[in-house]
């Protein structure tokens, strides 16, 4: 049997597993809610796990890698601001967002602030998740394409299928425990992988030193390609901007408690230090054990198929199109339920029942995965990149909301719509620019976000003690 055929064996076992369990799991599905944030019910091995998968997508296995054989040890820096993330969620945020039992975040954003800014954060997701969406099914040709030689467009359609129907059937607990055990497999086939690279290259020392004769840059903090302010840009990018992101503040929202939220995220921290720490080993020692890698999307599929014996290989390939399905179900997941009660329930069928709310979210999620197969063949960025600008035009956006108007209460209305349009043109702008002197977008747009929040809420009309009530108890009983 050959290796090609072994690879797809294994890779066709797990996606056929996944839409089982996704048919399945249809069964227990008897409304919208049970759909969108599995009926609130989701303990703290599920909120993580699913929490921990949508992170880990294809940039951080496929698109990372590459970033750090490439870089070295300064690539470390993408991920430092997803650490960020989990802790200040763990310390701060993410009790405090169950506690408002909302659905959605636009929904939060529109009890919090008003329709006016829901309905604009709504749109504003819906772009964000198609762009994110798309990078997942770039991700999932590179792979296939590395075990078949098929087609790009019939590689779309056949991950589409299969992204499409588990996301439509399962909703929010076929994903959340999917993307459990999806994320066991990734953390579990990563350290398999680096473990067999340091013994290649005889261990950390030998590792440390023959990246140090190639190349001093690549065992220092910062580089050339890496200094202080790339390295700042990215922790922005995913330390700050991920609150901004509705695939993971929206994960808070689905939890069975706010303790359970909040405990959630210091379990999905420690996930994330023992993934990306063999993650950084593999594409640091990978230069050693194969250079001559250019292409940074390619590093991943090429170090698998050439220097891993089929079945770990097959392995491999299977954690990878675990992060993208796990990333990916949890795209449409959001610009489904975005599109169907937040825009066309709200503003345009208030009326509908639940039935036909179940139904209008899976043919929107027909809908919006077709259109993320078109977006791929105009976007010729790396991977990276392109989730990144998801991220960033959404965190620039939504995020200061989340992060200062979630816990201040004389932020006001218009000093939230601002803030919001402030951060998002500033974003679109600066990335129109070329991100200026390597700095990357998140910084600008989160910080004229946040100041323009602050400075017009000190000049415009405060809100009511009625409005504040519901999310600063202590309002109801002021005189």
């Amino acid at each position: 049997m050959s290796p090609s055929t072994i690879y797809l064996l294994i890779v066709c076992l797990v996606m056929g597993g996944l839409f089982v369990f996704g048919l399945i799991s249809s069964r227990n599905i008897k409304n919208a809610e049970d759909w969108a944030v599995a009926g609130k019910g989701l303990g703290l091995i599920p909120l993580s796990g699913t929490y921990f998968a949508t992170i880990i997508s294809a940039t951080s296995i496929v698109s990372y890698l590459g970033f750090y054989y490439l870089n070295g040890w300064s690539g470390m820096w993408n991920f430092a601001g997803t650490l960020v993330t989990s802790f200040v969620a763990c310390l701060w945020v993410a009790k405090r967002m169950r506690q408002t039992e909302c659905t959605t975040v636009p929904e939060y954003i529109e009890k919090r602030f008003g329709r006016p800014h829901s309905l604009f954060a709504s749109i504003i997701v819906l772009i964000g998740a198609s762009t994110l969406m798309s990078a997942q099914v770039k991700a999932s040709v590179v792979i296939l394409q590395a075990i078949v030689d098929w087609d790009e467009i019939l590689c779309c359609v056949i991950v589409m299928i299969v992204f499409i129907a588990f996301t439509a059937l399962g909703g929010m607990k076929a994903v959340a425990w999917t993307d459990t055990i999806c994320s066991w497999v990734i953390i579990a086939g990563i350290w398999m992988m680096a473990i067999k690279y340091l013994g290649i290259v005889g261990g950390w020392s030998g590792m440390m030193e023959g990246i140090a004769a190639l190349d001093a840059h690549r065992v220092a903090a910062f580089s050339p390609n890496i200094p202080p302010i790339v390295a700042l840009g990215w922790t922005v990018t995913w330390g700050v901007c991920n609150f901004g992101a509705p695939q993971f503040v929206g994960r808070f929202l689905t939890a069975t408690s706010p303790e359970s939220a909040s405990r959630s995220q210091g379990i999905t921290a420690l996930m994330l230090g023992i993934f990306y720490l063999p993650l950084v080993i593999v594409g640091v020692s990978g230069i050693l054990v194969l250079p001559g890698i250019e292409r940074q999307d390619m590093v991943y599929s090429t170090l698998v198929t050439q220097t891993l014996n089929p079945v770990l290989g097959g392995i491999m390939f299977a954690a990878v199109i675990a992060a993208i399905i796990s990333t990916a179900d949890s795209m449409l997941l959001l610009a489904s339920t975005t599109w169907t009660v937040d825009i066309y329930k709200k503003c345009i069928n208030p009326k509908m029942s639940s039935k036909s709310e179940l139904q209008m979210a899976r043919v929107s999620t027909v809908v919006i995965g077709v259109v993320s197969i078109v977006l791929i063949f105009v976007m010729e960025d790396v991977i990276q990149n392109i989730q990144a600008k998801g991220v960033t035009l959404m965190g620039s956006a939504i995020a200061m909301l989340i992060l200062i108007g979630a816990f201040n209460k004389k932020i006001t209305k218009t000093g939230a719509l601002a803030s919001m349009i402030a951060g998002f043109v500033t974003a679109c702008v600066w990335y129109a620019l070329g991100q200026p002197n390597g700095v990357m977008a998140a910084l600008p747009g989160c910080a004229v976000s946040a100041v323009v929040m602050v400075v017009v809420s000190m000049f415009t009309k405060p809100m009511t003690k009625e409005d504040l009530a519901p999310f600063f108890p202590e309002e109801a009983n002021r005189d």
